[in-house]
């Protein structure tokens, strides 16, 4: 066997494998062979025509030293006709480049598909050669985030799967780049058989700008988008982008920069803005509408007790008050609402607790609220009012025979009515981005003229009573808070 050349005994024209295809031997492709004379007149499809140009220039570029222009050639020679002598030349090309990985995967795609034009020493070869191209791999493990980042080693893209990256031994680059991030890139030096694993992350291509106005209250305008109030920061791709502090400045141009801080800060001078144009007119400020609602509980302090309880009527008594409320926001100043409201007081608070009622009411109607024009804290009035359903228990543990409230032998008697009631509230809430919190003091005026004028003690007995207030107002007041969200 020619210690330089070889051809397969197969292979009628185009470069053919050297079957002495080992590390420690000078292997290269042959000449393409040369027509029979016999065959001057046979005549060639235009694919065989293509191989064997194709197959002529890889060898000649081969023997050059060209290895990468000869790769080219002998991958067009098997595109026109695919069969094993363009890849096992291919695969003696990469081994001159020391590209092990490729050596290998091109001997197995000719040993899987191509063995039927290979002669058994040829195959033989191959296989020893590519098992020993495969004892010289290392094997790298990429971890890039973003996931859907770019790959490359040595500059050549690569797939990321769930298996490593075979790379023969030596230096390589591990590259990685993505939209809107800035690219990376490791180096490493592998030995054969050796496991590496590399680590990519990719840092977004922003830079981060700073803006602090003169004013809390003032909005600051981005690119046309109002950001926030007072002071902002945030991140900010690379280039021009226009800023305006409404109603303090005019709108200039900041630059930011991939990886840098940006500060414009009108009032310490650094960043300046144009100044506001002489015409200029303050914006109006925006009208807030939309809707709202919230929950709310309460303690009320009735400052009236039935008229029947005598010396009682001047103790002190309270009650729970829950409600919740849906409304609609008109314009910055008013609101329309609903309220539905449940409470109980009892009373009058005695030491012996023998004569006592309890009054509990709903009450359901409209409201009207009106507000300051405060973005983050507001004050807030309400007026309001509707109907109000009372019932009212009695209790005498002490009853007697003659007794006009509760007569012997009924310790519970009751009463009710539907009456009209007010309402007014003042107070102050806490805006945080569109969820509220209030405290405020609500006071209820409330009828009584509605409630039934007979109280029924038992099944058998019931006597008339007259009015348990004397119809007269029924006062309440007490400390209200509640918390709820804002669509506004």
């Amino acid at each position: 066997m020619s210690r330089v050349t070889r051809g397969f005994r197969r292979a009628s024209i185009g470069a053919a494998f050297v079957s002495a295809f080992a590390f420690d031997a000078v292997a290269q492709p042959s000449p393409p062979a040369k027509p029979n004379p016999r065959a001057e007149d046979t005549v060639r499809t235009p694919a065989e025509e293509d191989y064997a140009s194709h197959m002529q220039n890889g060898v000649r570029l081969f023997l050059s030293k060209d290895f990468k222009t000869a790769i080219t050639e002998f991958e067009a020679a098997y595109r026109a006709t695919p069969k094993a002598s363009p890849l096992l030349n291919q695969a003696l090309c990469f081994k001159e480049l020391a590209q092990y990985a490729k050596v290998v995967d091109r001997l197995e795609l000719a040993l899987s598909k191509h063995t039927a034009s290979m002669s058994d020493e040829d195959r033989a070869a191959a296989e020893r050669t590519m098992n020993e191209a495969k004892a010289l791999l290392a094997y790298v493990t990429v971890k890039v985030t973003p996931a859907d980042a770019t790959v490359t080693i040595d500059g050549e893209p690569t797939v990321i799967g769930e298996q490593p990256i075979a790379v023969g031994p030596g230096e390589h680059e591990v590259a990685a780049a993505a939209p809107g991030r800035l690219g990376a890139s490791k180096k490493i030096s592998v030995f054969s058989s050796d496991r590496v694993t590399v680590e990519l992350d990719l840092a977004a291509l922003a830079g981060t700008l700073r803006v602090t106005a003169t004013k809390p209250t003032t909005a600051i305008e981005i690119d046309g988008k109002i950001v926030g109030r007072g002071a902002f920061e945030g991140d900010y791709p690379p280039g021009p982008h226009k800023l305006r502090l409404v109603g303090e400045t005019g709108t200039g141009t900041v630059a930011v920069v991939t990886g840098t801080l940006v500060v414009v800060d009108p009032q310490r001078g650094v960043g300046a803005l144009p100044p506001l144009p002489k015409d200029a007119v303050a914006a109006p400020p925006k009208t807030k509408r939309g809707f709202f609602g919230h929950v709310n509980g309460s303690v009320l302090f009735p400052l009236r007790h039935p008229a029947r309880f005598g010396d009682l009527a001047d103790s002190v008594s309270s009650g729970a008050n829950v409600g919740a409320r849906m409304g609609y926001r008109v314009n910055t100043y008013a609101a329309f609402e609903g309220l539905f409201d449940y409470g109980n007081v009892e009373g009058p608070s005695n030491g012996s607790g023998d004569l006592t009622y309890s009054l509990s009411s709903f009450r359901l109607g409209p409201g009207l609220r009106l507000m300051s024009p405060g973005d983050t804290v507001r004050f807030v009035g309400t007026v309001g009012g509707g109907l109000a359903i009372h019932i009212m228990g009695y209790e005498d543990t002490r009853a007697v025979k003659d007794d006009p409230l509760c007569p012997l032998g009924a310790s519970d008697c009751s009463t009710n009515g539907v009456d009209f009631f007010a309402l007014t509230e003042a107070g102050a809430e806490v805006d945080l981005e569109g969820v509220l919190i209030g405290l405020s003091v609500a006071a209820y005026f409330s009828s009584t003229k509605g409630m039934n004028d007979e109280v029924f003690a038992n099944e058998k007995a019931s006597v008339l009573v007259e009015q348990p207030y004397e119809n007269r107002v029924l006062p309440m007041i007490g400390p209200r808070a509640y918390i709820g969200y804002a669509f506004w």
